[in-house]
């Protein structure tokens, strides 16, 4: 699974669980309060005979909305999030957190994802120079 796919699957499940909250990729942004996801980290760990498992942290900024409706959607973040396991198979929630937001930044929800990839050798992109297209293999 690419990062892109994983993006695109946390997307449609923000859009689903929250269907009056906009989700912010590129573009304008919008005048109310949204959801902006995004790659944070990604890692890659070679397991024993030749299996390989990848990481992706994508977190989940709630811009422009107040604090306490953002505490009130943590759980159901969480919940979306879990959800998204359920459906896509390919990738397993390792981890969830919720941070209070900073000046200038909303509060910020993030989940770690574990994809366990191809027995193959992965791809010769160092980890410091993934922009978050690359795909690892």
């Amino acid at each position: 699974m690419s990062v892109q796919q994983l993006r695109e699957h946390i997307t449609s499940a923000l859009e689903r669980y929250f269907p009056d909250v906009p989700v912010y990729v590129e573009g304008e942004k919008p005048q109310t309060a949204y959801f902006y996801p995004g790659l944070i980290s990604a890692t890659l760990d070679r397991q024993r005979e030749g299996r390989y498992l990848a990481v992706y942290r994508f977190g989940i900024r709630y811009e422009q909305g107040s604090l306490l409706e953002a505490e009130r959607m943590a759980d159901k973040l969480s919940e979306a999030m879990a959800g998204m396991e359920q459906e896509g198979g390919s990738f397993r929630v390792v981890r969830q957190a919720w941070e209070a937001g900073a000046v200038g930044h909303g509060p910020l929800f993030t989940t770690d994802y574990m994809v366990y990839l191809q027995s193959e050798k992965p791809d010769p992109i160092k980890m410091g120079h993934m922009i978050g297209g690359e795909r690892l293999k």
